[in-house]
């Protein structure tokens, strides 16, 4: 008989634990790539122009958008992206670079042209080797790079409109203040 309430009560704290991990949001996990140098990567260009290579914009902000036509999510951000690319297209401090990845080429420039240009470049990565080095598990997925090439913000799911002003932006203004104060 011992042994029945024994079990029982392995069998309710399993549950437990796991309908206590339901409650996680994955997106809420952090990452362990803050503040760590990014990986660099060189990869063919969804337009078939020259390779992207990440290093190049070293010196600058970027932000690096993980994204598929395979990914409904993708869809509801890309006016955003359109419209954020329009918006910082003057500045020499911030670029973006897309990474469609798990597609093919020919998806991958058929979203482009069924929901609008972005206006910025697009590495492809149809073996998801970048989105693996860079832990991605889901699209779409945002990083932001400090000039220094560390990776300084992850966002999960798709940007919103303002999401430039209210979180990029005052990381941006916040770094620049720390290294105006370093001689």
């Amino acid at each position: 008989m011992w042994w029945k309430t024994l079990l029982l009560l392995a069998v309710a704290g399993i549950l437990t634990l796991f309908a206590l991990g339901l409650g996680n949001d994955p997106r809420l996990i952090p990452t362990p790539l803050i503040n760590r140098p990014a990986t660099d990567f060189t990869a063919p260009a969804l337009d078939g122009g020259e390779p992207i290579r990440l290093s190049a914009h070293k010196g600058r902000w970027v932000m690096l958008n993980f994204w598929g036509s395979w990914c409904g999510s993708c869809w509801q951000e890309h006016p955003y992206l359109v419209e954020l690319s329009k918006k910082v297209q003057s500045r020499n401090d911030f670029v973006i670079i897309g990474v469609d990845f798990r597609d093919t080429i020919e998806n991958g420039r058929d979203f482009l042209r069924r929901y609008g240009e972005t206006g910025y470049r697009h590495a492809f990565d149809p073996d998801q080797r970048i989105a693996i080095d860079w832990g991605v598990y889901g699209a779409p997925e945002s990083y932001l790079v400090d000039p220094q090439g560390r990776i300084r913000l992850k966002h999960t799911g798709p940007l919103y409109p303002g999401w430039f002003e209210k979180v990029a932006l005052p990381l941006m203004s916040q770094e620049k203040g720390i290294q105006e104060k370093t001689p």
